[in-house]
């Protein structure tokens, strides 16, 4: 396989003497998760359509292309990251196999769509969802949200999702308003305008942020102010963009939108197109798993004792610690700590033992090859069976469940 580079394209050959299909792909390279999908995509044309695919990247966008053109030149199928309306209809205009990869569920149901395509559409109001109900489990009772610089359908159905699921449960929301960013010696108005937003959120307010970007923006802004995080407030963001994500003070939480695999699934489903299998024309990504970082690590911090006990529970998680002991180490009385805990996070201290010693089975059943019986020890239960149960019971799957689920996903 060779790869080389003639005007703004990146074609990659394969020498066979099988003819070959020649497939535009059109994303940003701007885009984190554009980027990822791109990695999918290739993938998969490698792993199942080395020997029958030629693969053209369009990285700056072909909205400016005449598509006759191409059709002439034997293009044979469009997988591509629509920006707007007009593009769409571009790309259905061809009459080529199509999938298209829309950025919101927003009135798509209304779209006549062509036989011969797929749209994908990312679920952006269930990472709001999830963002909610982390943060609720966690115990915080104040709650915002920042979005994008300029109004975005995306970010609008992440904020919707975020704002209505805390509402549900009794909770408001503060959202941060944009304005047009305008240059103020090093800091432009916006950023100013945020700055000074944030300086007035409440003690113990759980921040979520549209996408890491922006989260790692409000990290820094953060800092500058001296604003504690996670002391002040608690920071989410969505992407789990690594370098982001790991390089930011604190390192940030991030919701995956494990956008490799949906790449993958966008190369599957023009490869379905092309040899006449059939394939559901619409198809929703949805992401709900949260990597906690030290952003969001603190469940609570307003109250001093409750804040002492919790951070006791998580460093001895493995041990048989009871009540008493866990308010002596939080410097109180058990009947103050019982009281303190039910104010601030709504829960037991053991209840909260449980919660955490579930969660943190959950996260390494997702994310280590440890055994079953390894995790359950090293969370406190007295065995693989008794974690079993309980996870049956307060999550309603079992622990390879939730190991199946998370490989699928991760693929």
């Amino acid at each position: 396989m060779r790869t080389y580079h003639k005007s703004r394209w990146y074609n990659t050959h394969v020498a066979t003497k099988i003819q070959t299909k020649r497939i535009l792909v059109v994303f940003s390279k701007f885009d984190f998760t554009h980027r990822q999908m791109l990695g999918g995509i290739l993938r998969y044309a490698r792993e199942n359509c080395a020997s029958a695919w030629t693969t053209q990247l369009e990285l700056v966008g072909a909205s400016r292309r005449r598509f006759s053109s191409l059709i002439d030149n034997g293009l044979e199928g469009i997988i591509a990251a629509v920006v707007n309306p007009a593009d769409r209809r571009r790309y259905f205009k061809t009459g080529l196999p199509v999938v298209l990869y829309e950025p919101t569920m927003a009135k798509l149901d209304r779209i006549p769509r062509p036989a011969n395509s797929v749209t994908f559409f990312n679920d952006h109001a269930a990472e709001g969802r999830t963002a909610a109900e982390y943060f609720i489990e966690r115990g915080y009772r104040n709650f915002a949200y920042v979005g994008t610089t300029e109004p975005m359908a995306w970010s609008e159905a992440r904020r919707t999702g975020y704002v209505s699921t805390l509402s549900k449960r009794g909770f408001r929301c503060r959202v941060f308003h944009n304005a047009k960013a305008k240059s103020n010696d090093g800091l432009s108005e916006e950023a100013n305008r945020l700055l000074r937003w944030l300086s007035k959120l409440p003690l113990g307010t759980a921040l979520f942020a549209v996408h890491d970007e922006r989260a790692q923006q409000i990290a820094s802004l953060a800092n500058f102010a001296g604003i504690s995080i996670p002391g002040h407030i608690a920071v989410l963001g969505v992407d789990d963009d690594e370098l982001l994500c790991t390089t930011a003070l604190p390192m940030l939480s991030s919701i995956p939108v494990n956008a490799a695999e949906t790449g993958y699934r966008f190369a599957k489903a023009m490869d379905d197109l092309l040899h006449g299998r059939a394939h559901d024309p619409v198809v929703r990504t949805c992401h709900t798993r949260v990597v906690t970082r030290q952003s969001t690590d603190i469940s609570i911090i307003a109250d001093p004792f409750v804040a002492r006990a919790v951070a006791y529970m998580r460093q001895h998680l493995a041990e048989s610690i009871g009540g008493r002991q866990i308010a002596a180490v939080a410097r109180c009385s058990l009947r103050t700590l019982q009281l303190r805990m039910l104010t601030a996070l709504g829960r037991t201290p053991k209840d909260e033992l449980a919660f955490l010693r579930r969660t943190e089975a959950v996260s390494l059943l997702a994310n280590t090859s440890m055994g079953v019986s390894q995790i359950a020890r090293a969370c406190g239960f007295c065995g693989a069976s008794h974690l079993g149960v309980h996870l049956k019971r307060h999550l309603g799957v079992k622990p390879l469940e939730i190991r199946a689920k998370s490989r699928s996903l991760s693929a």
